[in-house]
Order: C-alpha cells, then sequence, then structure tokens
C-alpha cells in the first residue's frame, strides 16, 4: 500500500479513523484473534486486505464512504520487522495532525507466546510519544521521544523488550 493516497474530504467526526484505526481495531485484532493479526500481516496480499477489512469496519461506524475507506486504507503501509530476537510487524500511518494520533505502531509477538503492541504518537506542543498497549486495555507511556523513522521506532521497541 501507499502512503501517497489522495483522500477525499472527511468530516471532523470521520478524522477520528485515525486513533479508530491503531488504538481500537487494531489493537483489538492483536490481543483478541492473534496468530489470524500477525497470519494476515505476514504478506503483502493479505496485509492489503486485513487493512482494508479494518477500515471498512471503522467505515461502517463513520459513515465513509467507499472512495474513503479504499483510499484511507491505501494510505496505510505494513512491513514486516526484527525487533532484537523477535519477529513482528510495523503499521506506517499517514502523518498525525491530532494528539494521541499515530505515526506508527508495532505488533510483536513476545517470548512467550503473548503480543507487545507499541505506538508512536503526536503528543501535545508536537512532541512525540512511545507508548503502547496491554492485553487488559490499560495505554501505556514509555515517555517523551525524538520524532522517529520507521527503524528507529524499532529500535526505540527493541530496546524497551531487553
Amino acid at each position: 500500500m501507499s502512503t501517497d493516497a489522495a483522500v477525499p474530504p472527511l468530516t471532523s467526526e470521520q478524522e477520528g479513523w485515525h486513533k479508530a484505526f491503531a488504538h481500537r481495531v487494531m489493537r483489538v485484532a492483536a490481543f483478541e484473534e492473534t496468530d489470524l493479526t500477525l497470519g494476515a500481516l505476514a504478506a503483502p496480499d493479505t496485509a492489503e486486505r486485513f487493512i482494508l477489512a479494518a477500515m471498512a469496519l471503522i467505515g461502517r461506524h463513520l459513515k465513509l464512504s467507499v472512495e474513503q475507506v479504499m483510499a484511507l486504507a491505501r494510505s496505510i503501509a505494513v512491513a514486516p520487522y526484527r525487533f532484537g530476537d523477535d519477529q513482528g510487524y510495523v503499521i506506517e500511518m499517514p502523518a498525525p495532525r491530532k494528539v494521541t494520533e499515530c505515526f506508527f505502531l508495532a505488533i510483536v509477538r513476545k517470548r512467550d507466546g503473548g503480543i507487545g503492541y507499541f505506538t508512536l504518537e503526536r503528543a501535545q506542543d508536537n512532541g512525540v510519544m512511545l507508548c503502547g498497549w496491554d492485553a487488559e486495555g490499560r495505554h501505556l507511556n514509555f515517555g517523551e521521544r525524538p520524532l522517529l523513522n520507521r527503524d528507529g521506532f524499532v529500535a526505540e521497541i527493541a530496546a524497551l523488550r531487553r
């Protein structure tokens, strides 16, 4: 998928898709349907369909048009990554415009078989926070970070997991 997709105009309520995708839909999928989620993200064609399905779910809730759902889904990129000794995926989002929207999210298989779910979020005053979620739905804050590229995000997560 390309992060350069042109998205038809959104209402202020529809702009909530960004947060819903990273903080709710993908998080719930990662923790409740771990094998399905990781399996879907493993290949480009299935990752694309999985992202589209997640966006369609959000689209129904936020009353997005088919064109908006398709364009938003195309604006999200998925890449496999190694996080130290562990395998996972980084999902790159369109640039966040509001606080708590994400630059990236990562889903990493833990050594015990569980999941690590991490986000790099826009913070107040154009700051950046490394955050995450646990299986119980608690939001975790790992502190301020500089604006990171994908490799920097992966390195920060790998350092946390040591």
